[in-house]
């Protein structure tokens, strides 16, 4: 017993148009298409030819008829194989996407504030916009170093502001001091004094007679705020209370390994997970109605990367310096501020960076002095 296997073909629809020259033999052409069951569409006459379009497939039988008619005929093939076709667009297309990404990536496009409160991230945002808006080019944006004394000079609370930029995004997230619980001694009145040498820059007193004026230069044991306010020829007990800063200048030695690991910022999304589970390193979640909140939680997540780095001269200012400033900020009190710093010396040697940093550090010098 034999079978016929018949080839199974794809039936290709895609259009062609055929420009036949007007003679003798053009309607016998067509007849012959007809005759064939040749489907033709837009079919149209000109002064000297024919144009109409048909299907690919088709293109054998049109062959055969030229051959038998001797007509002359031109075919233009409305859609092509070419997976990108060699015109002007196509270089246009290829050009534009090539070249928007690489000048995108020279421009911060969006700025974003890590903050603890909604309040907090409120007023560094108005901050930071009233210096620097994005969109801005990387070029006329401000150091690391420089946005970060520009907000800590602003808000005295924070000891410390990370700045990251990653791709066309810069994240900032300011670092709350360490608060000190002060315990209120109700024993006895006190003057304030100062713990060391300094020029005083303002005072932030709420009780006492100050003894100093802004801009003056004091030295450790100097009084700065009074207890004692004199009215005529009598002296009013009423304590000194308060803070008294001061810019003054601090040497600090450093030694730190050559090779330092740190963690960096690669990738920042949104998860959702159910509610009972938790997400590490998540950065804030959003609130959802309490329906659908005990079923499923919304939260932003950041990717970490351990980094090994061996330290050079070419990180002084990148990773060396930072560094110190985050190690002097958290063991300074509260509400004090790093001004500026000078490095003196530093050398590499022996698997260590050793050197020495010059800080213009601003901070409360006053001391309680009880008043006998």
């Amino acid at each position: 017993m034999h079978y016929k296997l018949k080839s199974m073909h794809k039936i290709d629809y895609r259009r062609v148009r055929v420009s036949v020259q007007k003679n003798q033999k053009t309607n016998d052409l067509l007849q012959y298409l007809h005759s064939h069951h040749i489907a033709i569409y837009h079919l149209r006459s000109t002064k000297d030819a024919l144009q109409f379009e048909l299907a690919r497939q088709h293109i054998g039988v049109l062959r055969k008829a030229r051959s038998k008619y001797r007509v002359k005929l031109k075919l233009h093939y409305l859609t092509t194989d070419e997976l990108l076709p060699k015109r002007l667009t196509t270089f246009i297309s290829l050009l534009c996407l090539w070249l928007i990404p690489m000048l995108c990536n020279y421009w911060i496009w969006e700025i974003d504030v890590q903050a603890t409160t909604p309040e907090e991230k409120f007023a560094i945002e108005r901050l930071v916009q009233e210096e620097f808006a994005a969109p801005i080019l990387k070029k006329s944006l401000p150091t690391d170093q420089e946005v970060r004394e520009f907000i800590m000079q602003s808000f005295r609370e924070y000891s410390w502001v990370h700045v990251a930029k990653v791709g066309s995004k810069m994240t900032i997230q300011p670092q709350l001091a360490p608060k000190n619980e002060v315990k209120e001694n109700n024993d006895g009145y006190y003057h304030l004094i100062a713990r060391n040498s300094g020029v005083i820059t303002h005072f932030d007193i709420k009780s006492g007679e100050r003894k100093v004026a802004p801009n003056t230069t004091v030295y450790k044991g100097d009084t700065l705020v009074s207890g004692l306010m004199v009215v005529g020829e009598k002296q009013l007990l009423i304590g000194a209370v308060g803070d008294v800063y001061a810019d003054y200048w601090l040497e600090s030695d450093f030694i730190i390994p050559l090779e330092v690991q740190y963690e960096i910022v690669t990738e920042e999304a949104w998860h959702i997970t159910f509610a009972n589970e938790g997400l590490p390193t998540e950065i804030k979640s959003l609130s959802l109605p309490d329906w659908l909140a005990r079923y499923i939680r919304i939260a932003k997540i950041e990717t970490r990367e351990k980094v090994v780095e061996t330290l050079t001269e070419e990180h002084i200012e990148s990773r060396i310096m930072p560094l110190l400033h985050e190690k002097l900020s958290q063991s300074l009190p509260m509400k004090s501020r790093i001004k500026k710093e000078n490095l003196l010396h530093i050398q590499f040697e022996g698997g260590k960076v050793k050197g020495k940093v010059l800080y213009l550090i601003n901070e409360n010098i006053a001391k309680p002095y009880p008043i006998h």
